[in-house]
């Protein structure tokens, strides 16, 4: 038995790193040492070095596999509903699919999923799936690697951040996890084995006055626009509890706020209890890191890993367990030598007929797959039909705007996504532009997204030449819904 185990957790945010160094030893867990560093995505590698390498070295960290956790918005992390009589072949056929649901195929992305279990009707398998694109991932490897780490599993910080809330919270039903961060808050869905949703936005930056207010006011605007959906085959009303984790925010007086609106008891945890904190400068915001570590003290590497190929921690004692089993094969061919030699003949025999029933079981595998194949291109037929259709609106959309929106307005951006809209860019009046998109037969629902902010187009190189110079524009973020065309 093993009285001492250490593990190393990691987790990279859009500004920063963390690094918690755990170690458990008679039962007891302690923070033995823990780092935060700046960090943007696209660093060079001489600058994470600098920042990294010197807390690897003293700690002596080279030969532990670290547990990393991914930024939320580096992946795309989804629900989706596969027929249960695919069940049996999940990471095949999500393989398949997979440029259906994301952004990437199954040659540009690393994906993995947890199974949430069946529809209520029995008919679909609920899937809670992550994927991330290769070159991205391989960025994160190939920088740990830099500095001595090579990583044992990475996953996405949602996930890690579920790990460090007390088993005795999430018991009694669903919980709604709400997790205000630096830069953006997430709330999810759980249940007391698995997170079985999440929706992650921006968080606000006002003046420090009315930090916690408006945090709050977007909190509730994000609770209300799924309150109306089910999660998972789960109303709203099944909720029970609404557990807050983050930094700083969670005050009594924000608490209740959340709690009033809600109608939920809304709590806080303590995120790092029975944990002794040797040294305790910014350690409650490393929540992730923690999360990971606990992951290796625990060896679970049965939930979500992003990682390819992944490592089995346990190779070099099951290299010892072979190698006693083949000495003792060796030493008791040398005791029943005799009986080897009257049993040749048989075992010649035997193995024709082994030979003969491995021929039929391979053809009956191959008839097996092709039947599997059918299917899935049963299934894949309806969704080709449905992209095209999408694909028709798309362009009645897009020429919709062309006709709609004036010369003196130019557009940075366009999202499309089932039934709605966001465009984002500039206009001389940004207000005209909401009339003209309510006027249109093919929008409803037409409201500002973001709040609206002038700016001056200065002349010169770079200036707009159909608009004009030192002509005053409004920033603006607009969405609508679709009407049925």
């Amino acid at each position: 038995m093993i009285l001492t185990k250490s593990a190393l957790g990691i987790s990279f945010w859009d500004d920063r790193v963390d690094l918690l160094y755990l170690k458990r030893s008679f039962g007891k867990t302690t923070v033995v040492n823990s780092l935060s560093v700046p960090f943007v995505y696209g660093m060079k590698m001489e600058e994470f070095e600098m920042g990294v390498s010197d807390f690897v070295k003293a700690n002596r960290l080279q030969r532990i596999m670290p547990y990393v956790a991914l930024p939320r918005r580096d992946v795309i992390l989804l629900n989706i509903e596969l027929p249960v009589k695919v069940e049996e072949n999940l990471s095949e056929v999500i393989g398949y699919e997979l440029d259906n649901y994301t952004p990437f195929s199954v040659d540009t992305a690393y994906f993995d999923f947890q199974n949430l279990g069946h529809t209520l009707d029995g008919s679909k398998v609920r899937i809670l799936l992550v994927a991330i694109e290769k070159s991205r991932l391989k960025y994160y490897h190939d920088i740990l690697k830099g500095v001595g780490l090579e990583p044992i599993s990475m996953e996405v910080s949602s996930t890690a951040i579920a790990r460090i809330i007390p088993s005795d919270s999430l018991t009694g039903g669903k919980n709604i996890v709400l997790y205000v961060g630096a830069n953006i808050c997430e709330l999810s869905f759980h249940n007391e084995k698995n997170m079985e949703y999440s929706r992650d936005f921006d968080r606000p930056h006002p003046k420090v006055s009315l930090g916690k207010e408006q945090i709050a006011d977007t909190i509730l605007k994000e609770y209300r626009r799924i309150s109306p959906l089910s999660v998972g085959e789960h109303e709203i009303g099944e909720i029970k509890k609404i557990i807050v984790l983050g930094d700083g925010t969670s005050d009594e007086e924000f608490l209740k706020k959340i709690s009033d609106a809600t109608g939920k008891e809304a709590v806080r945890v303590e995120t790092f209890k029975d944990i002794d904190i040797k040294d305790s400068s910014g350690i409650q915001f490393q929540m992730a890191a923690l999360g990971c570590g606990l992951r290796g003290l625990n060896e679970n590497i049965a939930a979500m890993n992003l990682l390819p190929v992944k490592v089995n921690v346990d190779k070099s004692s099951r290299v010892l367990r072979l190698t006693a089993i083949i000495l003792f094969i060796f030493l008791v061919s040398l005791w029943g030598g005799g009986i080897v030699l009257r049993i040749k003949k048989e075992t010649n025999t035997l193995s024709q007929i082994k030979e003969k029933i491995m021929l039929m079981e391979r053809q009956a595998i191959a008839l097996e797959k092709l039947k599997k194949e059918a299917i899935v291109m049963e299934e894949r037929l309806p969704q080709l039909n449905n992209f095209s259709k999408r694909r028709v609106l798309f362009l009645s959309v897009l020429k919709e705007l062309t006709d709609v929106i004036p010369s003196d307005t130019y557009l940075t951006m366009l999202k499309y996504h089932d039934n709605e809209i966001e465009i984002v860019g500039r206009s001389v009046s940004a207000v005209t532009l909401l009339s003209l998109l309510e006027a249109s037969p093919v929008f409803k629902d037409v409201e500002f997204s973001a709040t609206v902010k002038r700016k001056e187009v200065v002349g010169g190189r770079g200036s707009i030449p159909f608009i004009g110079e030192g002509v005053y524009l409004e920033n603006f973020s607009i969405k609508a819904k679709l009407e049925s065309l």
